[in-house]
């Protein structure tokens, strides 16, 4: 991974949905609508939108096009086309760039998208249910972190994964970055290992900046769960996988 092009100031994260696909290597095209109360990006853009543009995950342009935009109203919707995920039943992660007001040519393609897959950006910030370190203390079974919930509370939990990733030594177009996420898939463990779909929403993951949120819900009153991110990063020759976890327990409470 690494960032496209040092003229572009600001990028965000944009997590895609291509649930439901085989897990193996592919390509879908994707759709992504911009909030129209993000300031900060449309306080940062052309008129024209030419600096709105979407890259991989390992800094590489998209094809990718305007199929709206309206700057006086604030309203854009872009779509990429062939992009590719190296996992097609998971959460996967592509990059919008923007803030490059020396972009005077226009970067996008023509080509008709086909069942794009949902791509959402999300602007909220990590929330009390935060995981900020994930590592393992060496020599202990005890969970980094542990949350309580009802059986009728769905909230996100946060994993801030950015703290895994790999730097380089040196900096290229004026970044750090090297290893960055490919894909991010969802379980919730009982005590025996097993897995259940009910415990959490899986196509509500979202990427944030150094973090990913993962919604749970429902579970059995007076019993806990390992809730676990499970993350494959992509860089330049580096692939990892990291299991972020943490403790939930289930109580109502009643007297």
């Amino acid at each position: 991974m690494t960032w496209y092009n040092s003229d572009w100031k600001d990028r965000y994260p944009i997590s895609v949905n291509v649930l439901g696909g085989a897990e193996t290597p592919g390509t879908e095209d994707i759709e992504v609508i911009i909030p129209s109360d993000w300031e900060r990006l449309w306080s940062n853009i052309r008129a024209d939108g030419f600096d709105l543009i979407l890259v991989s995950n390992q800094g590489q342009l998209l094809t990718f096009k305007r199929s709206a935009y309206n700057f006086a109203n604030k309203t854009a919707t872009l779509q990429a086309q062939a992009v590719s995920f190296q996992n097609r039943n998971s959460i996967n992660l592509v990059y919008l760039y923007f803030n490059n007001p020396d972009q005077a040519s226009d970067l996008a393609s023509v080509f008709s998208a086909s069942s794009p897959k949902d791509g959402t950006i999300s602007l909220n910030a990590p929330s009390r249910n935060s995981v900020s370190s994930l590592n393992q203390a060496i020599g202990s079974d005890g969970p980094v972190a542990t949350f309580q919930k009802t059986t009728n509370e769905d909230f996100f939990i946060y994993f801030r994964v950015g703290s895994l990733m790999a730097k380089r030594i040196t900096a290229y177009n004026k970044s750090l970055g090297l290893e960055d996420i490919d894909y991010v898939k969802i379980n919730s463990l009982d005590a025996g290992g097993s897995n259940d779909v009910g415990r959490y929403t899986e196509g509500e993951t979202r990427f944030l900046p150094q973090w990913v949120g993962v919604k749970v819900k429902s579970g059995a009153n007076g019993t806990d769960y390992t809730v676990v991110c499970n993350v494959t990063t992509t860089g330049n020759r580096l692939s990892e996988t990291y299991s972020a976890r943490c403790l939930l327990k289930v109580r109502d409470l009643l007297p």
